[in-house]
């Protein structure tokens, strides 16, 4: 298919040279069965806002890597056909030649960040263009503004939350002022009030600086109203186009996609003195060097519960999850596990009933390949036999379709796919206790509503699951609690309900699902 994007902000007068012009375009990674990218054209012109979506997997990533040139010169593989990038055949230059052309903000934000403070990785870019020093200034400081991150500048890399090096990521980027603009998945770690900040930047980019822009997403309702065209990609090919409005209309089910809100049974919570609850929290505190993130958490989860872990970015979510199971050095507090105190248990003991996912599933790859990986845990952690262990995880790289990659290497696999693999390679073992941080980040709606199934059957079971998550659909629709944090207190302990007429009252409407604030619950206002 051709796709040829000929939307409204392109301006009158003399036709424009297209900024991206593809064709036939095909790509096969080295060792790979079969092409990422097969038969792509493609032309965007200035000022023009293209909206790229399609099944985890399909080929969207790849796109963006040949259109930044790093395909084919860091990549190794088969490249047939063309990409000119105002005229610039990106053959002809090496891995980062275009960076003053274009700009790319990855998946894996980590994957692109190189200096040690905020301020230097923002003004990185801008001193390679040798640009004078003021203007370097303002370009890192109105780049940082325009995400939401001037509070950051000083702040070290490795200090920063998973959604705050998005953040810093695509400032970087922002300050290079490039033709084209790419960005795969940008709000994909970003919590809804930052998300909100960079849809409006990337607006004013659009209309005051005639960028063209390209972004790579699952989630749509943002998008539709910047959109020029939406492109549709399976297989490795663009199989169809759609205006806004038809996306609109046609594609965007209530929630952009997510399951629609329903109300869910409330905690299984018993009352008071029924029954002691699998997990008992008091007083947590826990931070990093002079850094105090956590202040006092207390809480207590009961089997058959899946609480969200809501907040915006360095709240204190993921360093919850990680101190939990002992990655994080406690400050002070307890924490007992079936009323027996865990606060000085080894990672390893505490491991057997509690699997954690990260935020990056980077940082949880070690084999080299997929079945392998998918094993690695419950070799040491399950008290299943090896028969029956090896069983079980084919069974469930069947069910979260990956068994075609089993001999493949986990690195190779799109962000969506990998975030699956962490998963299955906890639930081989099945601990009683789920930690999950932004699990759903990079699934398309098939696989999304997999997952959610997936822990529905854990929680059936009696599992307890601990769910960070920026998504007020998911959190609607498949949750039972909400534990809201802010600057590492914690603000809500309800249920979802209550939790989200909380939030209604406090003016954070960002966390409430569209559409959700026209009812009442128990007279207690809207919600």
């Amino acid at each position: 298919m051709e796709g040829v994007v000929t939307g409204n902000s392109v301006r009158s007068g003399p036709a424009l040279e297209p900024v991206v012009e593809i064709r036939d375009l095909s790509f096969t990674y080295r060792g790979a069965a079969r092409p990422a990218l097969a038969g792509v054209n493609l032309r965007v012109y200035p000022g023009q806002f293209l909206t790229i979506t399609g099944p985890s997997g399909c080929g969207k990533s790849t796109l963006a890597l040949c259109l930044a040139g790093f395909i084919p010169h860091a990549y190794p593989g088969r490249l047939e056909g063309t990409v000119r990038i105002q005229g610039r055949d990106t053959r002809d230059y090496p891995a980062g030649g275009l960076s003053g052309l274009v700009g790319l903000v990855q998946q894996d934000p980590e994957a692109q960040l190189c200096t040690m403070r905020v301020v230097d990785e923002v003004a990185f870019g801008p001193e390679n263009l040798h640009l004078p020093p003021e203007e370097i200034a303002e370009r890192v400081r109105w780049a940082l503004q325009a995400v939401g991150a001037l509070h950051l500048k000083e702040r070290k890399i490795h200090t920063l939350s998973g959604g705050e090096k998005q953040r810093v990521a695509i400032a970087s980027v922002l300050a290079m002022t490039p033709s084209l603009l790419i960005l795969d998945e940008p709000t994909a770690n970003l919590d809804p009030a930052c998300t909100r900040e960079v849809l409006q930047t990337l607006e004013k980019l659009k209309a005051e600086q005639g960028m063209a822009i390209i972004v790579i997403e699952h989630r749509l309702a943002g998008l539709a109203p910047l959109s020029d065209a939406f492109l549709f990609m399976e297989g490795g090919k663009i199989v169809g186009q759609a205006g806004p409005g038809e996306v609109q209309t046609r594609y965007l089910a209530p929630g952009g996609g997510f399951p629609p809100p329903h109300r869910q049974p409330e905690s299984r919570r018993p009352p008071a003195g029924k029954r002691e609850p699998l997990l008992a929290v008091d007083n947590l505190r826990a931070g990093y060097g002079n850094r105090e993130v956590l202040r006092g958490i207390s809480f207590s989860a009961h089997e058959g519960e899946t609480i969200a872990l809501m907040g915006d970015n360095g709240s204190g979510k993921t360093t919850l999850l990680l101190a939990l199971l002992g990655l994080v050095p406690l400050r002070g507090g307890k924490i007992r596990l079936a009323g027996e105190d865990i606060t000085s248990r080894k990672v390893a003991r505490r491991a057997r009933d509690m699997g954690l996912t990260f935020q990056n599933p980077n940082h949880q790859l070690f084999e080299k390949t997929v079945a392998r990986e998918a094993a690695l845990p419950a070799h040491f952690l399950s008290r299943e036999g090896p028969d029956r262990l090896a069983a079980k995880v084919d069974r469930l790289l069947a069910a979260f379709q990956l068994e075609q990659y089993r001999e493949g290497n986990p690195f190779t696999l799109s962000l969506g796919e990998k975030k699956r693999l962490t998963l299955v390679s906890v639930l081989a073992y099945d601990p009683r206790l789920l930690l999950l941080d932004e699990p759903l980040v990079g699934q398309d709606g098939g696989r999304l509503e997999l997952l959610l199934a997936a822990l529905a059957e854990h929680r059936s079971r009696g599992g307890l699951i601990l769910l960070a998550c920026h998504e007020p659909e998911v959190v609607v629709s498949s949750c039972q609690r909400v534990l809201f944090l802010e600057q590492g207190r914690l603000l809500i302990d309800a249920p979802v309900a209550e939790a989200m007429a909380r939030l209604a009252r406090m003016g954070r409407v960002e966390y409430l699902p569209a559409g959700y604030g026209r009812k009442k619950v128990d007279g207690d206002g809207p919600f």
